[in-house]
């Protein structure tokens, strides 16, 4: 009766569908518009910056530490 049919799903260069396949083939259209500001969807909208975060070993904690020189000779 024949071969099987195998359906492969590629999504690289060689599909014409995504934004990577039209630069490789050198063709336009909805996923890679010849108008920058088309297709590129809603403007982001400003956040301010995050807060750094605490660390949560630091307690300012500060420990004196006695080094012994009897052990480097």
């Amino acid at each position: 009766l024949g071969m099987p049919w195998i359906l492969v799903f590629y999504c690289g260069r060689g599909d014409r569908k995504t934004k990577r396949g039209k630069r490789f083939s050198h063709s336009y259209g909805n996923a890679r518009p010849r108008n920058k500001k088309k297709g590129t969807g809603p403007a982001r909208l400003y956040a301010p910056p995050a807060p750094p975060r605490k660390d949560q070993f630091e307690d300012g904690e500060i420990i004196a530490i006695e080094i012994d020189d009897d052990i480097m000779e």
